[in-house]
């Protein structure tokens, strides 16, 4: 089945600061910018704190949710998992909820997403050239292909083990590193 992004979340946009942000290591909130979130959906650890009060209580995210960067040179999409954290997005984000009895896996939502061929859509109809703009309009509209749950439990499932399995390569290509530089330097030092 082929749906609307409107029509399975609730899209809203991140909050427009007036001032720049200065780190409050006093403040309760954490900031998500557009500098904090990488292409693969990655948010970073190192976030600007504000005050509570700067802030509505609407605008919380909650776990679940999910962010994308609709401003800059790409597209990214990430998924709150935490739920002890209080964080907001600037404007440089959309943020989607998935809509009361609708079907759908945040997971697989994220997935679709920061695939190539959403990624393209976004593309064709963003405004600016070396930084765009990605208009509410053209993201509910986006069409998804939305199997049914057991499908997307696969799907989740896939995308886990394959990034597990990134992590696991890298550390062995690491760790293969350090064995032959130390092997390189025994003989070196041998002779």
């Amino acid at each position: 089945m082929i749906i609307k992004l409107h029509e399975i979340a609730d899209i809203k946009t991140g909050i427009t600061f007036r001032n720049r942000l200065l780190d409050n290591l006093e403040g309760e909130v954490e900031v998500i910018q557009m500098k904090d979130v990488d292409i693969d959906g990655n948010i970073s650890e190192n976030l600007v704190h504000i005050s509570e009060e700067l802030v509505k209580p609407k605008h919380l995210l909650q776990a679940g949710q999910l962010i994308l960067l609709a401003k800059g040179k790409y597209t990214s999409a990430c998924l709150i998992k935490e739920s002890d954290k209080k964080l907001v997005i600037s404007s440089a984000f959309f943020s989607l909820k998935i809509k009361s009895g609708q079907k759908v896996l945040p997971e697989y939502l994220q997935w679709y997403l920061n695939q190539p061929e959403a990624r393209d859509y976004f593309k064709s109809f963003a405004s600016g050239t070396s930084m765009f703009t990605l208009p509410m309009s053209v993201l509910k509209n986006l069409s998804i292909p939305l199997p049914d749950l057991a499908m997307q439990e696969k799907v989740v499932r896939m995308v886990r083990l394959r990034d597990q399995e990134k992590t696991l390569v890298y550390q062995l290509e690491d760790e293969k590193e350090k064995y032959i530089q130390q092997l390189l330097l025994q003989h070196v030092y041998q002779n």
